[in-house]
């Protein structure tokens, strides 16, 4: 037992020294960003941001793969099972917190099983409503909804995303019946809602904010923590009178679990610049980005609260998607 035991201590130096080498070697190979979504989307256009200037940081080449389905888990689970080097990374949104709420089959831990590398940034949600609708506030929407034994039908891009938490979230906290409706996709949400066919609807600001200058549609309150950067004169749902409500479209960068902390931080360290760019602040100012999160173990708790907050809010609606 003893012998057993010096040698394991003989050992730990070189598992020491293996380790800080891999780190301080890192990278020379080609880095890999997994992206769950199909191309021209919102998360493809991360990895797409990242790509060219992330190469030039480390150089290396980095290549950006599509791995499509299942809410983006597809390719989360590949970096999950991958070598814990930081060659692989993956684009995240905010499904990636959702999904265990009300998915019975997840194939991983959202939190333990990545490493967080970067929080790109928020974007606020909008709750939205045609201007027929005798509303021009959360407080005037919400006596109006009460006056109506069947309540009011809302629209989301889909079942399962931040918008369907925020609908939810709201009905419960304003005591209010919502119905909701589900679309595939933002666009035939949005010709549906400025048609009047449904009357309220939750879209990111970059989805909606042109309709609501056009006065297509009326913009009531953001459901996140901050006003909307290009919606200035919008409120919060927590400034119209329900405290605490935050709930985003979010955008993150991940890694394997057991990744050397020293090449988590210099991915970091190299994406929060990127982010700096000037091309990069366009892209900011233009999808309403809040980015108020940039180190990884601040990402990381943000992940942890996120997750535990959307499981509450699953239970108390009995949201199900399979």
């Amino acid at each position: 037992m003893n012998t057993r035991r010096l040698l394991l201590l003989a050992l730990l130096p070189l598992t020491f020294a293996a380790t800080s080498v891999g780190a301080q070697d890192y990278p020379n190979k080609a880095i890999r960003i997994l992206v769950g979504f199909s191309p021209g989307g919102a998360a493809d256009a991360v990895g797409r941001m990242l790509q060219a200037p992330l190469s030039k940081a480390l150089g290396v080449p980095v290549v950006v793969e599509n791995k499509t389905g299942a809410s983006g888990l597809i390719a989360t689970t590949e970096v999950v099972k991958a070598t814990p080097d930081g060659y692989t990374l993956g684009v995240i949104v905010s499904t990636h917190a959702s999904s265990p709420a009300i998915r019975s089959n997840m194939p991983f831990d959202p939190v333990k099983d990545v490493a967080p590398v970067a929080l790109i940034g928020k974007i606020p949600l909008v709750i939205g409503t045609h201007p027929s609708v005798k509303a021009n506030t959360i407080q005037e929407y919400v006596a109006l909804v009460k006056s109506l034994p069947e309540g009011h039908n809302y629209a989301t891009a889909g079942a399962g995303l931040a918008h369907h938490f925020a609908g939810e979230l709201f009905a419960r906290r304003a005591d209010i019946k919502l119905v909701h409706t589900p679309y595939r996709g933002a666009g035939p949400q949005m010709v549906d809602m400025i048609g009047g066919q449904i009357p309220m609807g939750i879209a990111a600001v970059p989805t909606i904010i042109k309709n609501v200058e056009a006065g297509k549609l009326k913009a009531l309150a953001v459901t996140s923590a901050r006003r909307a950067p290009n919606m200035p004169n919008v409120p919060t749902i927590a400034e119209s009178g329900y405290p605490g409500f935050d709930v985003s479209e979010w955008y993150g960068v991940v890694t394997t679990a057991g990744t050397p902390r020293a090449v988590v931080e210099r991915l970091a360290k190299e994406i929060d610049i990127i982010m700096q760019s000037p091309e990069a602040k366009k892209w900011i100012e233009n999808n309403a980005i809040i980015r108020d999160i940039t180190t990884p173990d601040d990402f990381a708790a943000f992940i942890r609260n996120e997750v535990e907050k959307l499981a509450k809010i699953a239970k108390d609606a009995n949201i199900k998607v399979d």
